[in-house]
């Protein structure tokens, strides 16, 4: 597999130089993990960056009394591990495909090294954790102040696209209603009723992993807690 092809067009590697971008992919483990394998466990050493190449990962945090949050999902092309290559020994997540995927492991010293003679690496690196610390204070803001049915209409809203207004809108689902569950920080008996309720106020529709959104000014107003 021509690696340095795969990550070219990869947000985190952008403006970076094609001689640079070939010492990364020769430095480069490329794993495939099938679904429900672990990447990483929570307080596992590491030293490496992790960008994914297909599939689906989820990123999660479990409780001794094996309750789980997922925190995020990463698609192709998402790099994880970012800060944790630099700052610490260990992991502050667990990472698991939900799919058949692949990922690839860049040394964490390789990367520092890099990012040292290429600005926009490091740049890029800054985009994307800002990025996602906003993601991550958002979930926890659904997670303390809104109902199952915010969160769930929370969710819906920034899944939907950038020019979807007043007309009937889908959403498909890449993970199961168990796996939204987790995200949403419910049972999958809560996340059923809070779509059964709003299926039945008429605000969406749903069909296997496909939702339609019927009513856009009502599921604005359930995210905004009104």
């Amino acid at each position: 597999m021509d690696i340095t092809k795969q990550i070219k067009d990869i947000d985190l590697f952008q403006g970076v130089s094609s001689e640079k971008l070939r010492l990364l992919a020769t430095q480069a483990t490329y794993r495939k993990f099938k679904p429900g394998e672990m990447v990483i466990g929570e307080a596992d050493s590491i030293r490496s960056f992790y960008v994914v190449i297909s599939g689906q990962l989820k990123l999660y945090r479990s409780s001794p009394e094996g309750k789980e949050q997922t925190l995020q999902l990463l698609g192709p092309g998402d790099p994880f591990g970012l800060c944790t290559a630099f700052v610490t020994d260990s992991f502050p997540a667990s990472a698991m495909a939900i799919e058949e995927s692949s990922v690839l492991l860049i040394p964490g010293t390789v990367m520092e090294a890099t990012a040292r003679q290429e600005p926009a690496l490091l740049f890029n690196i800054i985009q994307i954790l800002s990025q996602r610390l906003k993601d991550s204070m958002t979930l926890i803001e659904s997670l303390a102040l809104k109902e199952i049915p915010g969160r769930l209409a929370s969710f819906l809203r920034h899944s939907l696209p950038r020019d979807a207004t007043d007309k009937k809108t889908s959403v498909e689902l890449t993970i199961s209603q168990r796996e939204l569950a987790k995200i949403l920080g419910a049972t999958p008996e809560a996340l059923s009723r809070a779509l059964r309720k709003m299926a039945n106020d008429g605000i969406l529709a749903t069909a296997g992993r496909v939702i339609t959104i019927l009513d856009h000014k009502a599921l604005e107003q359930l995210a905004e807690g009104e």
